[in-house]
């Protein structure tokens, strides 16, 4: 980690493998399913399947190292707890606005939201975790139409349609952004309601 990040706090769970001792990709700090593995294709690192992957199958824990600050590198829990890369498996999950897997937060890993064939890249939507981007991006999903978001900044930079349309996939923390917004919504409408 560089001078100015902060030191990473680590949620100290002996348990947050998710995988057998021995087994591949199994750490400390985070698992991997043996059917997926980090590839690098046109300068990109991404997250790849190498066998079949059912729906609703784990893919990979996160590593239960935490920061108070986001980076680039880092995937937004809560206002102030931002997961802090390790340079696991579980970093190297790229974004799109139409993705295969979701990040479950209660239990801190990536699961299969539908089929995997085999080479396919994984990916999440950032959009589902980060509030404000620390280093916003292009996308490249390259969805037609209204299917990608283009600028991927945060869920706070979206149109109240599209956060509605994210909310069973949203992290906690942005669902109660999404009802304090929407509460303002509503009392805006009518202020005499409040």
């Amino acid at each position: 980690m560089d001078g100015e990040r902060e030191e990473a706090i680590d949620g100290g769970r002996d348990d947050a493998t998710g995988g057998e001792a021995g087994e591949r990709g199994a750490s400390p700090r985070g698992w991997s399913s043996p059917k997926i593995e980090v590839r690098e294709r046109d300068g990109h690192r991404g997250v790849y399947a190498t066998s079949p992957i059912a729906a609703g199958e784990r893919l990979a824990t996160l590593a239960r190292v935490f920061v108070e600050r986001p980076s680039k590198y880092t995937i937004q829990i809560d206002e102030r707890r931002h997961q802090a890369g390790t340079s696991e498996t579980d970093d190297f999950f790229n974004h799109s606005c139409e993705p295969n897997c979701f990040l479950d937060f209660e239990a801190l890993a990536f699961v299969a939201a539908r089929p995997i064939v085999v080479g396919e890249q994984l990916s999440f939507n950032y959009l589902t975790s980060e509030w404000d981007m620390d280093e916003p991006f292009t996308c490249w999903c390259e969805r037609p139409g209204d299917h990608c978001v283009h600028d991927v900044r945060g869920f706070k930079h979206l149109p109240r349609a599209r956060q509605l349309a994210l909310r069973p996939w949203i992290s906690p923390f942005l669902r109660r952004q999404l009802e304090a917004l929407l509460a303002a919504d509503a009392a805006s409408r009518d202020p005499g309601a409040s």
